[in-house]
């Protein structure tokens, strides 16, 4: 028997390393607007949160002009950005082996679900998972972790919150489980830290995607 029965998992930086094509995305949207451009590096913290979070939060961005920065973002990333990524090593062949074993697979993603589907079709991994949740693109809030997550459940039809595990890479997801009532697990090949996952109480932190089977299994 499963300790688990349905993963969910986080999307970028968790399933594929799509950081290059956010990244510089980010950075051409500052320069769109005029804006001073931040250096590669200081832009990873977008990666995990809201973008409409990361952009009035970490920067300042005015709610009067977030709307203009995230469409050209999505300008160049739509283009160029989407095509700029990979599946991290032992993702794809691990989500393969929890298939086999019956596990349901989910995605919780803060991401819009039209980009979700966009990489996943261009990486070839669609059909690995048996659910996508994400937002819309005028979702200009986002919708919390937390509602993503039970938004998957439900898709995926887990009734049993002792048998749902959510993976992802940043605080946003193992708070996003913990909201929902179940068990999480951070990667660390992502773009979260250990001390991140222990300060915000990871059920489990893994160091490869491989880690996942004897944890689920």
């Amino acid at each position: 028997m499963n300790k688990y029965d349905y993963v969910l998992f986080d999307f970028d930086g968790t399933v594929t390393d799509t950081g290059e094509g956010i990244l510089k995305s980010l950075q051409y949207s500052f320069e769109a607007m005029g804006h001073e451009v931040p250096d590669l590096k200081d832009l990873k913290k977008f990666i995990g949160p809201p973008i409409h979070y990361s952009y009035t939060t970490f920067y300042g961005i005015s709610e009067d002009q977030v709307g203009d920065y995230i469409k050209k973002y999505r300008e160049r990333y739509r283009a160029k950005g989407i095509y700029e990524c990979y599946v991290y090593e032992g993702m794809r062949e691990t989500i393969e082996e929890l298939r086999s074993k019956g596990v349901k697979i989910g995605i919780a993603s803060s991401k819009p679900v039209s980009l979700i589907y966009d990489v996943m079709n261009h990486l070839g991994i669609t059909e690995l998972f048996d659910s996508v949740t994400g937002v819309t693109v005028d979702d200009s809030n986002h919708s919390g972790k937390t509602f993503l997550v039970l938004e998957c459940m439900e898709k995926l039809g887990a009734t049993d919150k002792s048998k749902v595990l959510m993976v992802g890479d940043r605080k946003f997801d193992i708070d996003g489980a913990t909201g929902a009532g179940v068990d999480s697990c951070g990667v660390l090949f992502g773009y979260g830290s250990r001390e991140e996952f222990k300060e915000h109480n990871a059920t489990y932190i893994i160091e490869k995607s491989q880690d996942l089977l004897d944890i689920v299994l």
